[in-house]
């Protein structure tokens, strides 16, 4: 069948745009002070003026936006709240066993905080706390599992419970979806509708006294002190600054080489309750794979399918490209995708496709720094697909370190700037289109019940391929 759809508009944003009554914040004009400064409106940059708020009431906080919050990632991602548990081996690998616990309690926490400032603020963006199944679609994943498992069981305390085993039986019989194997349920997630609780949250910074200024892309950034964020039509002269673009990041000199801006789409069908009843697909619960070009999918409140894929275009020289945004060619790979997994709905439309970029880190965590000599420059960048419920950990850091805090968040070790750097370009560039055409093909292999070439493992094995930060020019200048 022919799918009648609509390429580029984002269904997330026009349901939030149609409850939103209030009108536009105006785009800076003249001059103006602040204690701090946010330069971003995604769910980072309002995390961060919303825990600022909350910590210190009385501080003059400017949060400037280039197009209007919530319109980047933040209203255009899977709505997928999800902790670190199901990462758990990676992070006890990158930090330790005593910092692997405390982040991914820490991440967990943060879909509490979600909750809470919802029902504070009013917010309804359709949390639903069914968790995540996160299944093998080759045998090829299945290994995966065993790591966060295993991590779990030794751990103990908070991580008990928090991933389980399911087998693929199981998963068929909840999901529907006959291509699903064993896996494990994330039981800590929650799904939503991002774009609402982006939303939401603008206007409970707003009401807290946060003067917010869209259409007003920063052109320059003063590392002076104060520092001095120029735009076009004014100035900000700010004690600190917070960095809160995502993959927007990526242009700036010192983060060129630690974030790579890659492409995300998504498809929608149309409303079809009665078919996912018929799924068995009714617990509210997130569902997605173990690739590495990854598939994530949910059901909305009112019956539709969202399903995902990430991996798309790679942002050359840390450049947002158009075909980030909308791109026919991997729409239609994502709905077959979508076909795929579920051929019970061959007769359904898809609606709505649209995409947006992500903010990759070698590390797959984000990370937390500073810039220039006076340190008065905070960011927080690299969620690498997963900033949902992170954003709110890391705004919350950034918060307490714009504040002076000193406690086990803002000494963490997500705060060591770029664990990694990139090579340089053009070899970042192609490498990556090379290393990810050739995960693309193993993949595909491995869900036939193929085994992957001797190329593509080896290709495959270089993803997180980075240069040593000993390496890294800018690093030396900074020292």
């Amino acid at each position: 069948m022919t799918d009648t759809l609509r390429i580029g508009p984002v269904l997330w944003l026009e349901q939030a745009l149609a409850r939103d009554a209030g009108a536009a914040c105006p785009p800076l004009a003249g001059t103006v002070h602040a204690d701090v400064c946010i330069v971003g409106g995604g769910f980072t940059g309002l995390w961060t003026a919303l825990e600022l708020a909350r910590e210190a009431p009385d501080t003059r906080i400017v949060l400037l936006e280039a197009e209007g919050c919530g319109f980047g990632a933040s209203g255009r991602n899977g709505g997928w709240a999800t902790s670190w548990y199901d990462e758990l081996d990676s992070l006890v690998a990158h930090f330790g066993a005593q910092q692997a616990a405390l982040l991914a309690a820490h991440s967990s926490r943060a879909i509490d905080r979600i909750e809470e400032l919802c029902g504070e603020e009013g917010i309804d963006c359709d949390l639903r706390r069914g968790g995540a199944l996160i299944a093998a679609t080759g045998q090829a994943q299945e290994a995966s599992f065993e790591g966060p498992l295993a991590a779990a069981r030794e751990l103990g305390g908070d991580a008990v419970g928090r991933v389980v085993a399911l087998a693929g039986a199981e998963l068929r019989r909840r999901t529907g979806s006959p291509v699903l194997r064993r896996g494990v349920h994330l039981t800590d997630a929650a799904a939503i509708q991002p774009a609402l609780l982006a939303r939401g949250m603008r206007e409970a910074a707003l009401r807290r006294g946060v003067r917010i200024f869209e259409g007003t892309p920063v052109l320059e950034l003063e590392r002076t002190k104060p520092a001095v964020l120029v735009t076009r039509a004014g100035r900000v002269e700010a004690e600190r600054v917070v960095v809160a673009t995502g993959a927007w990041a990526a242009r700036m000199r010192e983060l060129r080489r630690a974030i790579v801006p890659v492409g995300s789409h998504i498809v929608v069908t149309e409303p079809i309750p009665e078919l996912v009843r018929g799924l068995g697909w009714t617990g509210g619960e997130l569902l997605g794979d173990a690739r590495l070009l990854v598939h994530y999918a949910q059901v909305t409140r009112d019956g539709r399918i969202a399903f995902g894929r990430g991996g798309g275009a790679i942002g050359t020289a840390g450049r947002i490209r158009p075909v980030h945004w909308v791109d026919a060619t991997t729409v239609a790979t994502v709905t077959a995708g979508l076909r795929r997994w579920f051929p019970q709905l061959a007769g359904v439309r898809v609606t709505h496709a649209w995409g947006g970029a992500v903010d990759r880190a070698p590390g797959h965590l984000p990370f937390v720094g500073t810039l220039g000599d006076h340190e008065n420059v905070e960011y927080g960048v690299g969620f690498s697909g997963n900033g949902v419920a992170p954003s709110a950990l890391i705004g919350r850091i950034l918060a307490r370190r714009a504040l002076g805090v000193v406690d086990e968040l803002t000494t963490s070790a997500l705060v060591s700037g770029p664990p990694g750097y990139l090579p340089p370009e053009p070899l970042r560039s192609l490498g990556a289109v090379t290393i990810q055409r050739a995960v693309a093909r193993a993949e595909a292999a491995e869900e036939r019940g193929q085994q992957a070439s001797r190329a593509d493992t080896a290709l495959r094995g270089l993803l997180w391929f980075t240069m040593p930060r000993a390496l890294e020019p800018r690093a030396w200048r900074r020292r």
